[in-house]
């Protein structure tokens, strides 16, 4: 069992603690629902939309204090911080075994402020401008946008988290501005602590010290796609194809069951024990790099089967045939018990990780759902659930994105 404490603050943030008796190491989170995605939102009777990549500039520039730098501060306080954005949630986090009452009160003044000028916002561009050409090197990170433009055509997720350089040098000193007033509030903020702790202390700290904005936006959600995906191929260095092999998830069900069904369903195709994967090592179709991955957000999802070699048509062709042969002859209800069971046993392992669990609370927080409901779910997950959900796996839901090399 996961043992959490919450709490609902007067300031609007909501606290989670795990403690951790004996544990030496701290780790205190402080995250946002607002990720890559939300560049569209209204407030205040306005509708505004913003370039891609400013969820990810306004997170380093969160850093930056017109007397001290943050990175710095904590570094002098024997504590490591670190953050990033992806497509629902920006979070800041620290580390360490000492200070941890001095760490956190630094973490709420970097988050409690927002200092910008034209100079250090040009420096930023420049910055950031040389990540996102990094990421453009690199065939994985390629590869996985790659999947979700093939599954999407108007969906936000589809977009670079970092942006493009184009959408960067269109960022200026009032939007970004606009961001942090609109999604840095109380209500959009919630704080995570796992550690040696006492969960009062954290609380009455957090409610003391912790200054965000008021008010809000309303975020612009996307309705299910309709039309068959598109294929997508690009050529990087790489010394043999890397594929992947999507499939567009349907959003009217509830995050945690997506979540939990997708592991199981995911298990049963790609797991050391499944029959799909002995036939395809059989065959020496698949190697060690066959696995999955989920990707799930309030108004998107991909269930992605993924690995390396120029086979990648025969197993797409494998994996609909295998579910389809699921969808006939069913799957036994002992199976999807052990593999369930299983994803909620490895939930409490992820849990002893402090890093991994902040940011699986955090995750959650951004999607209107709470880690004890995906724990929780792993118990209701049946047959009936999991044909449902295999009903997706089919070709017209399907996209193959590949990263080949020049020429092949």
């Amino acid at each position: 069992m996961i043992n959490i404490i919450s709490k609902k603050l007067e300031n609007g943030v909501t606290c989670y603690v795990l403690p951790k008796k004996g544990y030496n190491e701290k780790l205190a989170m402080l995250a946002f629902n607002y990720g890559s995605r939300d560049v569209s939102f209204s407030k205040d009777g306005r509708d505004i939309t913003q370039p891609w990549g400013i969820a990810h500039f306004l997170e380093h520039k969160m850093f930056e204090d017109e007397k001290i730098n943050f990175f710095d501060s904590f570094t002098k306080l024997g504590i490591d911080s670190n953050a990033y954005t992806n497509f629902t949630t920006t979070a800041y986090y620290f580390r360490g075994c000492e200070n941890f009452d001095r760490g956190l009160s630094l973490l709420f003044k970097m988050v409690g402020s927002l200092y910008l000028t034209d100079e250090n916002i040009k420096k930023e561009k420049g910055i950031i401008e040389q990540e996102i050409k990094m990421y453009e090197d690199d065939p994985y990170w390629e590869i996985y946008f790659n999947t979700l433009k093939g599954l999407y055509r108007n969906n936000p997720c589809r977009e670079s988290v970092a942006g493009s350089v184009e959408s960067v040098e269109e960022i200026t000193k009032d939007m970004l501005e606009e961001s942090y007033k609109s999604f840095y509030t109380g209500e959009n903020c919630t704080l995570i602590v796992a550690g040696d702790v006492e969960s009062k202390a954290v609380f009455e700290k957090t409610e003391k010290e912790l200054k965000l904005n008021s008010g809000g936006a309303k975020k612009v959600f996307y309705e299910d796609e309709e039309g068959t995906p598109e294929n997508i191929t690009a050529e990087k260095s790489v010394d043999k194809p890397i594929y992947n092999i999507g499939f567009r998830q349907n959003t009217d069900r509830s995050v945690a069951e997506r979540i939990c069904a997708g592991n199981v369903i995911m298990n049963i195709l790609t797991a050391k024990s499944s029959r799909l994967r002995e036939e395809l090592v059989k065959k020496q179709l698949a190697d060690t790099t066959f696995g999955f991955e989920n990707v799930i957000g309030n108004d998107f999802g991909a269930s992605v089967i993924k690995g390396e070699g120029k086979d990648y048509m025969k197993i797409a062709d494998s994996i609909t045939d295998q579910a389809e042969n699921y969808m006939t002859y069913g799957v036994s209800s002992e199976y999807v018990r052990r593999l369930a069971d299983m994803e909620k046993t490895k939930m409490i392992f992820d849990a002893q990780d402090i890093y991994s669990f902040a940011s699986t609370v955090a995750d959650c927080f951004c999607k209107n759902t709470e880690i004890l409901d995906i724990y929780n779910y792993y118990d209701k997950i049946d047959v009936d659930t999991i044909l449902r959900h295999m009903a997706e796996l089919v070709k017209d839901n399907m996209t193959i994105s590949v990263v080949c090399g020049k020429g092949a």
